[in-house]
Formats: C-alpha cells, sequence, structure tokens
C-alpha cells in the first residue's frame, strides 16, 4: 500500500470518495468484471463465485502551503498502526498528489473487498487513525465543510465533503489484477525538507486539533 494521507482518510476521505466503474466495452460476468479477465486473477476478492473487480475511488482538497513540512513529515513514512488498517481493510494503492502553485492535492485509491460500508467503519472507528487524523486535518482546507472536522465527529453539514469528490471522466483499462502485501512503498522518494518522519509515539513539534 503506498503511503499517503488520508488524509484519511478518507477515511476523512471516504466523504469525498467516487466510485469508478470498469470498461462498458468489455462483455461483463455475472460478478461484475468483464469476462475476459476472470481467469487467471490472484489476489482479487471473490464475488457470487466471481472475480470482483477493484473500486476506484478519488478525491481533492486543498494543502495549507504553511503546512507542506507537517504533512509531509506525516506522510513520508504514513504511521505503521493507520497503514495496517487500511491494509486489513481492504484498501490498496493508496497515492495523493501535490499541485504546488494551487496547493492542491489529489488522492486516489482501489478496494479490493466485499462490504466496504464495514471496512470503512473499522477505519474510522480506530482509534490511532482517528488520532492521525488530528494531526492531519490542520494542514487540510476543504472546499466545504461547516463545523467540527472528521476527527472530533464532524459531518461537514448539509453538502459538506473534507476530501470533494471527482469524477471518472476517462480509464484507459488495463486495471491492476494483483496487489503487492508490501507497505511501505520501498521506493517512495521522501519529501519533507528536513527529512523528518513521525510515528504515533513521536509528534512532537506537530499542531494537532
Amino acid at each position: 500500500m503506498a503511503r499517503s494521507t488520508i488524509g484519511r482518510m478518507a477515511w476523512q476521505c471516504m466523504r469525498g470518495a467516487r466510485m469508478m466503474s470498469t470498461s462498458p466495452k468489455a462483455p461483463k460476468s455475472a460478478g461484475g468484471c468483464p469476462s475476459t479477465i476472470t481467469l487467471g486473477l490472484r489476489g482479487m476478492s471473490m464475488y457470487n463465485g466471481d472475480i470482483k473487480c477493484i473500486l476506484r475511488f478519488a478525491g481533492v482538497i486543498k494543502l495549507k502551503p504553511e503546512m507542506y513540512h507537517q504533512y509531509t513529515r506525516l506522510h513520508d513514512h504514513t504511521w505503521d498502526e493507520v497503514m495496517k488498517r487500511m491494509y486489513d481493510s481492504n484498501m490498496r494503492n493508496f497515492v495523493v498528489y501535490y499541485h504546488k502553485e494551487t496547493s492542491l492535492m489529489f488522492h486516489h485509491w482501489e478496494y479490493v473487498g466485499t462490504d466496504l460500508k464495514s471496512d470503512m467503519d473499522k477505519v474510522a472507528g480506530d482509534p490511532i487513525v482517528r488520532k492521525w487524523w488530528t494531526y492531519c486535518e490542520p494542514c487540510q482546507e476543504p472546499f466545504k465543510w461547516d463545523g467540527p472536522p472528521p476527527s472530533k465527529g464532524g459531518d461537514g453539514g448539509p453538502g459538506g465533503e473534507w476530501w470533494a469528490s471527482m469524477e471518472e471522466v476517462n480509464h484507459c483499462g488495463a486495471w491492476p489484477i494483483a496487489y503487492s502485501s508490501e507497505y511501505p512503498d520501498p521506493d517512495f522518494v521522501p519529501k519533507n525538507p528536513e527529512g523528518k518522519i513521525s510515528t504515533s509515539t513521536d509528534t512532537e513539534g506537530l499542531e494537532h486539533n
């Protein structure tokens, strides 16, 4: 699983997540996946005796420029407990991108389980994940949110989304059919200017809610 937020996650991220569909051109099997790829797949969930396609989610939020150091310190090595919870809740390939000129962050992740609500409830109810949120939230600026942040039980009010949902306008196919069980990504290049990271027990100097 790639290191990222959550931003939880949407976790927070789930509030703004958007399910993506598979290619409409391929014939569908009973399980919802193109029938041409139902044989020989590894690491995918089973559904009604067939292979269940991954679900794709994406969201966008602003990063407060002055909080770049904290955000990268949090995400250069996402807390081990957070990564394990995400993995155990069938979240895969979670990645966050940052566009400096606009201060926009985009996240994308994939779900390989069979009970999305149950898995996301486990993420949202995890005490270490919720602690993680309290450090991520001061770095982020949602487009529409009223009231307390997700870590404090807020729901954003009518139409509120911490990570705003995004519409998929293209998918070129060739979706993943297997995932590594390794995390974090050993090829990720750390971004914190001071080379610092954090852990669930080492958050000295970090702002939090």
